[in-house]
């Protein structure tokens, strides 16, 4: 397994789940400097000359990135599963941008805040096959690219699709999609009944996972038995990152210092 961090390029909301934001050739030096091995990365415009800098300035530092996260898409309301046709192909043709830049970044796409909630009349059937079909759209384009496209469960206060582990791994096995999981433990300790259960269930899909204690905050600041679901991940041979995409409380650098501290305790580090 792995350490990394969330970094977002441009400046993100103070109560948004980023621990790093903005200020590119200061955050990822020293991401780096205190030995996590990769960043999960909010990109605003895959385009833009900043996203190209900072693969660049990754690169230098030994950095991977695990995942690239599409969420500023869905500030911008663009769902894919709206009931609007027109949204839902911006958003692909938004999504493609994004594929072939994670491409180029060794990276996977997550689907959370993306796919949108069931609003008004629309029904969760209607809502869950528009989400489908802009996911069959996109998969034959991630394929070509070598880009695996995780769902991400979310939390009902965020949105009220797709909350918990076993309704995400539920949706991916009825519409026979070659997609796989990003769970966060943060999310399963609101939504899922065991978090141990979920991964165990989960298994065979599970591609990446944001370690996060109960406050959202590193392992250790809050109250779940992050050292026994760590061995449980070790038990299932689960090999890919463990990311802190947590809230930078009290600051930054103190919630990385405290993930890193953490990692050490139990031999995982950079």
């Amino acid at each position: 397994m792995k350490t990394s961090v969330s970094l977002s390029l441009f400046n993100a909301d103070k109560t948004a789940p980023v621990l790093f934001s903005g200020d590119i050739e200061t955050n990822i030096p020293y991401i780096s400097s205190i030995g996590y091995a990769g960043v999960d990365l909010f990109v605003l415009d895959p385009l833009a000359d900043i996203s190209k800098r900072a693969l660049r300035l990754l690169a230098d530092n030994n950095l991977g990135v695990g995942v690239v996260m599409p969420a500023a898409l869905a500030k911008k309301q663009l769902f894919m599963g709206d009931v609007d046709s027109g949204v839902r192909k911006e958003i692909i043709r938004r999504l493609k941008e994004i594929i072939a830049f994670s491409a180029e970044a060794g990276a996977m796409v997550s689907l959370g805040l993306v796919r949108g909630s069931v609003k008004g009349n629309d029904s969760y059937e209607a809502f869950f096959q528009r989400f489908a079909d802009t996911c069959e759209k996109l998969i034959p384009f991630a394929e070509q690219h070598g880009v695996k496209l995780l769902i991400e469960p979310i939390n009902r206060y965020e949105i009220n699709t797709l909350n918990s582990s076993q309704e995400a791994f539920e949706f991916i096995q009825k519409f026979n999609l070659p997609l796989f999981l990003m769970l966060d433990t943060f999310h399963m300790n609101i939504e899922d009944v065991s978090i141990e259960e979920s991964f165990v269930h989960c298994q065979q899909l599970v591609r990446h996972i944001h370690f996060l204690d109960s406050n959202r905050r590193a392992p250790g600041m809050g109250h779940l038995e992050m050292t026994k679901i760590y061995e449980l991940l070790k038990q299932l041979n689960y090999d890919g990152y463990l990311c802190l995409e947590a809230l930078s409380l009290p600051d930054s650098k103190t919630c990385a210092l405290k993930g890193i501290e953490f990692f050490a305790k139990i031999g995982l580090c950079g």
